[in-house]
């Protein structure tokens, strides 16, 4: 009998044991060595409710190809960066439940669009893929839908206006997935004073994106002042965007007020409206240049990179994003960043190459116990670690 209960009281402690240390999400993190033939090792930890990374065995993963890109919970993508190869590929992996990246499943050859890709992303619900060429050759989004078995169905093509090399970036999906919002540069036909602007685009049932004819009122700017648009962009959960704008005095903005953050609705049609006033918008780092911007999950906390580390907001929907921390981080910068569903933060710090954990809630922000960590991924602190590639994904 006292062995019974023995041994009940050590299946409950292994059990309890199990479900304190249970992973909440899969963090990836990739050198990205931009290159259509050499491997990118990726190093994938779990990450339990408080934050502590494990790494799992069998990582780093050196049999993908290609630049990281995202994963859906059943498959993994890269895509091939390497203008110097006739051939880029959209690859697709398996991805088992606990985080391992397993062999090849598919890959679409990608050459008949571009010689060079500027990455690839999900929609939210994983049924989607995005590829953005590069702007040498057309500055293009091509739609694929993955299947359930991982093969891929190419959707369309849609050739966006060409803009600056530093201003190609992948959509940001609006909650529901009905729009996608990009931003490009001006391609010099408006000197001496180029400007920046949105592009939309609305999502057909195919999946497909198409350009839409939309409107942007942005935020109300001072006297005598415009208000320019940033490339940084992010989205809630629901019908809202964050975004960082600059307010311009001259013709040509020779005294601008530092950037500021606003926030944005979307309307049914997919025009952009923002209700906020210059003066109520908080002002972002000590520079007030962002490099970053991520919307937690939940849609209501806004981490931006500034600097050399971080500042959180709250997000309120249309209303005005209000201050919530001053800047975490006194060494290096912060070159991308991503959360899980538990409301924990991953940064990865571009000078350094360590990846930090935060977490969030409504009252206050904390570094995890042992964060941050140094992957094994062979990047040099000397030059930095500018390539490095983050992605997370919760478990459900």
């Amino acid at each position: 009998m006292r062995l019974s209960l023995v041994s009940a009281t050590l299946v409950a402690a292994v059990c309890t044991s199990a479900a304190v240390a249970q992973s909440v999400a899969y963090v990836y993190v990739a050198e990205n060595r931009p290159s259509a033939t050499a491997t990118s090792p990726i190093t994938v930890y779990a990450s339990t409710a408080a934050g502590k990374l494990t790494q799992i065995a069998g990582s780093p993963f050196k049999q993908t190809l290609g630049t990281m890109s995202g994963t859906n919970g059943s498959h993994f993508i890269t895509v091939d960066q390497n203008f110097t190869t006739t051939h880029q590929y959209l690859h697709v992996y398996k991805v088992a439940s606990n985080g391992v990246i397993g062999s090849q499943v598919s890959k679409y050859d990608l050459h008949n669009w571009c010689e060079m890709d500027q990455g690839a992303e999900f929609d939210h619900t994983g049924q989607f893929v995005y590829v953005l060429d590069a702007q040498s050759c057309g500055n293009a989004l091509q739609s694929f839908s993955l299947g359930s078995s991982g093969y891929l169905t190419f959707k369309g093509s849609l050739t966006l206006p060409n803009g600056g090399p530093f201003f190609q970036k992948l959509p940001v999906f609006s909650g529901n997935d009905k729009f996608a919002y990009t931003q490009i540069a001006s391609d010099g036909s408006d000197a001496p004073c180029p400007t920046a602007s949105l592009i939309g685009m609305g999502r057909e049932s195919s999946g497909a994106l198409e350009r839409i004819g939309f409107s942007q009122t942005g935020p109300t700017p001072p006297t005598g002042f415009a208000t320019s648009q940033t490339e940084l962009l992010t989205n809630d959960p629901t019908n809202h965007l964050a975004s960082v704008v600059e307010f311009q005095e001259g013709p040509c903005g020779e005294s601008g007020i530092q950037q500021r953050l606003a926030s944005y609705t979307i309307e049914t049609n997919g025009n952009l409206v923002s209700t906020n006033t210059w003066d109520k918008m908080p002002l972002i780092g000590a520079s007030g240049v962002g490099i970053d911007m991520k919307l937690n999950p939940a849609g209501n906390i806004l981490a931006v990179a500034v600097d050399t580390g971080i500042q959180f907001f709250h997000f309120n929907g249309a209303g005005e994003i209000t201050s919530f921390t001053g800047i975490i981080g006194t060494s290096g910068y912060i070159s991308t960043m991503a959360w899980d569903k538990n409301n924990h933060l991953y940064a990865l710090n571009g000078r350094s190459g360590k990846l930090h954990v935060y977490s969030a809630t409504a009252t206050k922000v904390v570094e995890a116990s042992g964060s941050p960590i140094l992957p094994p991924n062979n990047c040099t602190t000397a030059g930095g670690c500018p390539f490095q590639k983050l992605i997370v994904r919760s478990v459900p």
